[in-house]
């Protein structure tokens, strides 16, 4: 197996590369004698010297460390040492390894050095995420915080928690999510003088998770707040994100006009970055607010360009979700008729053969297209079905209770007094049950207005 250079050798052969003398490496911080020792691997760089000789060859430190590059214990810098070690291992994508040598300065860490301590921690856990650990990562974070809250690091306490809180986010846990982005905020705040962007970030990840938890007042506030001082600080951090937030918001609350103003300008965002599955994210939610507004054909428009741009990218998610809120758009246009409806359940069955999701939300929809046909007791099968699939997913009860109370009205539409009032007894209790398992439990935001 071949040796790696040494330090000594991989700053020679630079050295020479670059037609360096050792004088002229040494400069005013060392001797002739020190560099000539070095390249002879007679003399070791402490990690300070080694940065300065990096910053001369023109190479990261990175470059010059390796896992036999490793001080003794006593040498003051071991723990500085072990973070650039782990840190060039991340790099090169040995996460594992990175792991071990963050542990590793962990347990040479002073107790009471909070500091050092505290960015072990999140350096460890982003590490973890790096390997999908999110369970370890979550609890290191949390360690993190601890740490860095003693020493008064609000900077990197504020980093901290946003992090914890974009994983809780990712993870559904939004009332956690929110509690870290609050402390997140509260930590950039120390130093708003000193860091606006970290205080932008924040907001904006506070208002997200607050729209999640369908706290529409707090949620507002956060992201205008955010939206104001990206684009006075020009960072832009997440514009396109706040805007299409804010046009959600908007959308629940009926308020339209604003709603529309909001996605346009997220569309704009992401037309001039390039994102393509954005925009036509954007152009879905544009669809489902003229649905709204009673523009229909602008509505049909807007998501039949949207689900042929889906499938020229190869975005079959967004496709299928194109072609639910066209068939969204053709059950709500009026008058109604026999064509519109028939186009609905065609683009409904495209829909449910390209979705990979949970498909009970499209067979529902397809259930009031059944029921615009006049075919009722199709209507009844189909969310029969969507009710089993549903108690075997063991779901919130919302959702089941809403397909209980369609059934009961169906089934008085079909003269079935004795089955509609078991369904609506269901749908009842499922309600109750749910009230009462927490009744002041916030309903989750579903992601964009047209779930709306």
């Amino acid at each position: 197996m071949t040796r790696s250079p040494s330090v000594g050798e991989k700053i020679r052969a630079l050295r020479l590369k670059l037609g360096m003398t050792q004088q002229d490496l040494a400069g005013n911080d060392f001797t002739k004698s020190f560099i000539s020792q070095i390249e002879k691997n007679h003399a070791r760089p402490s990690l300070k010297s080694l940065q300065i000789i990096a910053d001369r060859l023109g190479k990261p430190i990175s470059y010059f460390l390796d896992e036999d590059y490793t001080p003794q214990s006593t040498d003051p810098d071991k723990i500085d040492h072990l973070i650039l070690l782990a840190s060039h291992l991340e790099q090169e994508e040995k996460i594992a390894d990175a792991i071990n040598y963050y542990k590793e300065a962990l347990s040479l860490a002073d107790k009471t050095d909070y500091r050092r301590r505290g960015q072990l921690f999140f350096y460890l856990a982003k590490a973890y995420l790096k390997l999908g650990q999110t369970a370890n990562a979550g609890q290191t974070l949390e360690l993190a915080g601890v740490e860095l809250k003693l020493a008064g690091d609000w900077e990197l306490l504020a980093y901290a928690y946003n992090t914890l809180g974009d994983l809780q986010l990712e993870q559904g846990d939004v009332k956690q999510a929110v509690s870290a982005f609050e402390k997140a905020l509260e930590a950039a705040e120390h130093h708003l003088e000193r860091l606006p962007e970290l205080q932008t970030m924040t907001l904006t990840n506070l208002g997200i998770a607050y729209a999640r938890s369908r706290e529409y007042a707090k949620a507002r506030q956060s992201l205008l707040k955010a939206l104001a001082q990206s684009e006075s600080t020009r960072t832009y951090y997440k514009y396109g994100d706040i805007c299409m937030a804010l046009g959600y918001i908007d959308f629940y609350q009926e308020n339209l006009e604003s709603a529309y103003k909001f996605t346009t300008r997220a569309w704009h965002f992401y037309t001039a970055v390039e994102s393509k599955d954005m925009q036509i994210q954007c152009q879905i939610n544009l669809g489902s607010i003229q649905r709204a507004r009673g523009e229909f054909e602008s509505a049909e428009q807007h998501l039949l360009e949207a689900a042929d741009r889906a499938r020229s990218a190869g975005l079959l998610q967004s496709e299928a979700h194109a072609y639910e809120e066209l068939a969204r758009v053709y059950l709500a246009w009026q008058p109604p008729s026999a064509e519109r409806a028939a186009a609905a359940e065609e683009v409904l069955h495209k829909a449910l053969e390209l979705s990979a999701n949970d498909k009970t939300a499209l067979q529902q929809l397809l259930a009031e297209v059944y029921i615009q046909q006049h075919r009722v007791e199709e209507a009844v099968d189909l969310l029969l079905g969507v009710a089993d699939m549903l108690k075997e997913a063991g779901t919130d009860h919302l959702p089941l209770a809403d397909v209980y109370s369609r059934l009961g009205e169906l089934y008085q539409q079909l003269g079935d007094t004795e089955r509609a009032t078991a369904f609506f007894q269901q749908s009842v209790n499922l309600f109750r049950k749910s009230q009462f398992k927490d009744p002041a439990a916030p309903q989750q935001l579903k992601g964009s207005p047209n779930q709306g």
